[in-house]
């Protein structure tokens, strides 16, 4: 949802983590690792379900999640099964007899299981026999209502502690947004303060997902209005005009050791039209994964340099801006256009270096990461603004970088396809270029669905393969191992494969690396250094490997077929036939069925959205977290939305707050929280 901003209180003190009980330096630290920076973030770290401790079954099954009470008969016994693996166990009484209940590698989980204390529980049954064990539960704190939201662990963050904060911050807190209220009064929304509450600490299950639903559209309606005001802010005329380059354009085209397709043409065509047009371009570039959208940017912005003019390129990650520079370098700089890269782990004289460059004209072509919306970078002649995988991006932190030149023309890319009713709704202003069309030397890819008994094969045939050249990804949901003994550990399977398999070297590769380490393993990979690459989805968008052949993506059943389909991109770059493992435990879904017999982004984006919803495609992942918001995003609900923003944006104070919020870092569509 953004970069951790100030968020201002507006009476009496700033309420900071160290105001809240039991948050000391250490568990303030472990906060920010996971991404959660401010009071604010907590609230905004959603439940991903809710347990009803009213809802008792009859039975226990094998493998159903149930919910229970129970009280602790046993001391704790503390097993490690083998390296990086612990399991801390406990008997329990509970109306169904005794049951034994396990955490796995919960370093702090013994303190809480004292003798003779009760607990509530939520996790999934396993029987052996007539022994009955519930596995990896999560330790629930009921809050009056019997309904009892449940959240992801946070690392070092006992659940007590989180529940603490959470209580403190809503009882002593008032929240509001943007949304005037004649606005809220009409489409029965009631004050955010009172949903946040309903969210975390809900009277029922159906007013938790209503609250749910009307935080969705406080976070929609605020995406709308915002690429409203930002479709609305650009000048009539246009400082910038392009008049010469098209011969030096159409060589440098047949210069490529490759030929452009058909989409490419067109797409450029039409950028390059816009361009020359007397108002600012607006448009939108989408394609499907691997079509070749980077090649079509960065020609665009040799046209803006034959045109005397700077262009510059924003990409969400570090590795994805290096890979972007490396192609200006080899594309465009022997044609004379100077390239220089701006990111975050830069040196301070590497950084001043490039900084000294952008504003004296030293360089033409700019690629960088959020680093460009630095205060410190101003630009020398900037015509054309490019922003890759746009819906990574906030939409501020987008007008942020376009405010540095007045009347610029402006691209926005993204590989992930946009349902149609969705693109019409954020989109409908702003020109369209659609690139379906993948290169005609693209290998195969071909996806499988592996059964969990295959597991050890699919290992041994990635393993064996890497002899011959063949690289692999292996995509894990988790850094670190936690309490949820379902979700694939990226650490914990580096250790295991790295001691098992001597004849291959192994990389692993996540987010809370450097920014230098990331480039480092990222550039032993793509030399062949490394042969197979464990990693989380840091890797999803846009790397480029062409001797990676292979990728195995564990709990695929968590992500959207979007973002299946990006990480499925990642190989088939080459022109080996490359293969797309998807291991499952138990059934295979139905919509992993149709992931496995469809190539086309388009296609998927649609399906995703009618399964799913807009999650994925409008940036609703929760702070410090992979869940999106827990209610689906439906047509109905983007139609509604978009009412809500039209009329708050006719109220006057409210768009003016709106066109505030744009250039002062704000990410969040609450406004303000102040103390009671």
């Amino acid at each position: 949802m953004g970069a951790a901003v100030s968020c201002p209180f507006l009476f009496g003190a700033v309420l900071e983590f160290q105001d809240i009980k039991g948050m000391g330096k250490s568990r303030i630290d472990k906060l920010r690792a996971a991404g959660i920076y401010r009071p604010l973030d907590l609230l905004l770290r959603f439940p991903y379900k809710y347990v009803d401790l009213n809802a008792y079954t009859e039975e226990l099954k094998n493998g159903t999640e149930v919910a229970l009470c129970g009280t602790v008969i046993s001391e704790p016994s503390v097993r490690f099964l083998r390296k990086g693996l612990r399991i801390t166990s406990v008997m329990l009484k509970t109306e169904y007899g005794e049951i034994e209940a396990a955490w796995f590698n919960q370093k702090y989980i013994k303190s809480a299981l004292t003798y003779g204390k009760t607990l509530y529980l939520s996790g999934k049954i396993k029987k052996f026999g007539k022994k009955i064990s519930i596995s990896a539960p999560k330790i629930l704190h009921p809050c009056g209502s019997g309904v009892i939201p449940v959240y992801r662990s946070i690392r070092g963050i006992p659940h007590n502690v989180f529940s603490d904060a959470i209580d403190m911050i809503l009882d002593n807190t008032h929240i509001d947004g943007y949304i005037p209220e004649g606005v809220r009064k009409k489409y029965a929304l009631g004050s955010l303060t009172d949903v946040f509450r309903e969210v975390h600490r809900p009277r029922t299950i159906e007013s938790a997902y209503y609250a749910l639903k009307i935080l969705s559209l406080e976070k929609l309606s605020y995406t709308i209005s915002m690429y409203s005001l930002v479709k609305s802010a650009g000048v009539k005329n246009k400082p910038f005009v392009y008049k010469s380059g098209d011969g030096l354009l159409n060589d440098a085209i047949k210069k490529l050791p490759f030929a452009l397709t058909y989409g490419q043409k067109t797409a450029l065509n039409e950028i390059v039209e816009s361009m020359r047009g007397g108002k600012p371009m607006n448009r939108l570039l989408q394609g499907d994964v691997g079509c070749g959208k980077t090649i079509i940017a960065l020609l665009a912005m040799y046209f803006a340099y034959l045109n005397g003019y700077q262009s510059v390129l924003m990409a969400p990650t570090e590795i994805l801006a290096v890979q972007h520079y490396k192609s200006a370098i080899k594309y465009l700089e022997n044609l004379g256009a100077k390239a220089v890269l701006l990111s975050g782990s830069m040196t301070k004289s590497e950084r001043d270096a490039a900084l000294f460059n952008i504003k004296t004209n030293g360089a033409d072509i700019i690629i960088g990461t959020h680093a460009l919306i630095g205060d410190d970078v101003i630009f020398n002649n900037l015509s054309l603004i490019i922003t890759d995988e746009q819906q990574r991006f906030g939409v501020n932190q987008r007008g942020r970088l376009e405010n540095k030149a007045v009347g610029a023309d402006t691209l926005v890319m993204t590989a992930t396809p946009i349902p149609r009713t969705l693109a019409l709704t954020l989109y409908g202003e702003l020109e369209q270029s659609v690139v379906s069309m993948l290169p005609s030397n693209r290998a195969d890819i071909i996806t499988a669905i592996v059964p969990e008994n295959k597991f050890d094969g699919m290992f041994e045939y990635v393993v064996s393969h890497a002899e011959y050249g063949e690289q692999t990804y292996i995509v894990c949901p988790r850094i670190d191992a936690d309490d949820e003994e379902d979700l694939v550990s990226a650490v914990e399977l580096y250790e295991k494969l790295n001691k098992k398999y001597k004849n291959v070297i192994f990389g692993l590769l996540h987010g809370k690396l450097k920014d230098t380490e990331k480039n480092s393993i990222m550039g032993d990979f793509a030399s062949g250094k490394i042969n197979i690459l464990i990693s989380t989805t840091v890797i999803e968008v846009g790397i480029d490997v062409p001797d990676a052949v292979n990728i195995i993506i564990f709990n695929s059943e968590r992500y959207g077929l979007s973002q299946l389909h990006q990480l499925r991109g990642r190989v088939g770059r080459g022109n080996k036939t490359s293969y797309c493992f998807l291991p499952v435990k138990g059934g295979i879904p139905e919509r992993l069925e149709f992931f496995r017999n469809c190539r086309n982004g388009f296609e998927l984006s649609e399906y995703d959205f009618a399964q799913r919803g807009a999650g994925d495609f409008i940036g609703t992942r929760q702070h410090g977290d992979t869940d999106d918001l827990p209610v689906k995003i439906d047509a109905e609900l983007i139609k509604t939305a978009k009412a809500i923003s039209d009329d708050t944006l006719k109220d006057g104070n409210s768009a003016a707050r709106l066109r505030e919020s744009m250039t002062s870092g704000a990410e969040e569509y609450v406004r303000s929280i102040t103390m009671n």
